[in-house]
């Protein structure tokens, strides 16, 4: 088998995996720990079978979201041809500078690209190695990923006379100082440290407050005619007229608060345009004035944090607004009264860029583009 041959293809393959959605990088300070199986391509230089088989274990933690120092060592272990007595056994111990490339929803998948030095020992004799890698993690959950690596482990110094051991029966081996073994690695590694989405809280409408203040106005303007009646006939007028001034107040009150709750806009988790429990609460408090005024048309303007490509934002904010259609349409409300229209991450309420403001991002708005001057408020 020549694992030379294996190289090109796995790099496409790689590239075949990477999906076309938002890529997620990792943080900064998870630690990485794993153990992995490997299956070695020889050297002929050593005098054994081609193929010998292993394991090893690793270490690595982030310095960025996308740089990682780690350190691996492991064993190999190969039958000896017929002019070698003994097994051979070669123990490889390398510290790697790796590149990770993200791919696919989820923190943690990444496209490998590293770089190693180190040294290894075969029998009684050390050299220094130079081992590049290409790999690929792929997470299985919050902690937990498998890890796939194809790697070289080169010894660079053709005068070096430690690999030209075991000797050849003239004395000298010149093809061992060039010593070149291929490796392929599958194991798990277990990602400590990584961010944990922030869910945003429920946003609550306090309906108790809307129906106090009413219920206090009206308290207010019959304590007011009362006493205005025991003073002087006179006043009735006035008394009237000041009646008639704060149901016009309440009206307008009422009327502000009924366009504040069409207007409520209702989140949404990261990546998602599921409706939420508390997104279900404000869409069916829109309902009662959707129903009390059947000429209203609304607009729902779907909208993204700043993460991920804009044409994938673009489409995700239709979706969320399409979702949130979809729900006023199963609770009776007529489809054409709704246009949708999606601004992915061009409209952000938050410039920052931490989770809280992703959060308040992630929203369908609702514009009234038809019957909103003259709102029908249900008693």
């Amino acid at each position: 088998m020549n694992v030379r041959k294996l190289i090109s293809p796995a790099l496409v393959g790689l590239a075949l995996l990477l999906p076309g959605r938002s890529a997620v990088a990792q943080q900064a300070g998870t630690v990485e720990l794993g153990g992995f199986l490997q299956l070695d391509r020889l050297d002929e230089a050593l005098r054994t079978k081609r193929l010998g088989g292993g394991a090893g274990g690793r270490a690595g933690i982030f310095v960025s979201p996308r740089w990682e120092l780690e350190a691996d060592a492991s064993y190999t272990q190969a039958d000896p041809e017929p002019s070698r007595t003994t097994k051979a056994q070669i123990n490889y111990y390398v510290g790697r500078l790796n590149y990770n490339i993200p791919w696919g929803g989820m923190a943690g998948n990444a496209v490998i690209l590293g770089m190693g030095v180190g040294g290894d020992r075969v029998d009684a004799h050390s050299d220094l190695i130079l081992s590049p890698d290409i790999g690929l993690r792929a997470q299985l959950g919050s902690a937990l990923a498998l890890r796939f690596d194809v790697l070289g482990m080169l010894a660079p110094n053709p005068q070096s006379q430690t690999f030209k051991s075991p000797a050849a029966p003239t004395g000298r081996n010149d093809d061992a100082a060039y010593l070149t073994n291929f490796l392929a690695r599958a194991g798990v590694s277990l990602m400590l440290g990584m961010q944990r989405p922030v869910v945003a809280a429920p946003r609550v409408i306090d309906t108790a407050a809307v129906v106090d203040t009413r219920a206090a106005d009206r308290a207010r303007a019959l304590q007011d005619s009362i006493d205005r009646a025991n003073r002087m006939r006179q006043d009735s007028i006035d008394a009237a007229n000041r009646r008639m001034q704060m149901e016009r107040d309440a009206a307008a009150h009422a009327l502000a608060d009924a366009r504040s709750m069409l207007n409520a806009p209702v989140y949404f988790d990261y990546d998602k345009s599921e409706i939420r429990a508390d997104a279900k609460s404000a869409l069916d408090a829109k309902l009662p004035l959707l129903r009390a005024n059947s000429s209203m048309r609304i607009r729902i303007e779907g909208n993204t944090d700043a993460r991920g490509s804009n044409e994938y934002n673009m489409a995700l904010g239709l979706r969320r607004a399409n979702a949130a259609r979809r729900y006023l349409v199963s609770q009776g409300i007529d489809n054409v009264r709704f246009d949708v229209v999606s601004y992915g991450e061009e409209r952000p309420v938050d410039q920052g860029t931490n989770d809280d403001a992703y959060a308040k991002n992630r929203r369908d708005d609702f514009v009234i583009t038809v019957g909103g001057d003259n709102i029908s408020v249900p008693k």
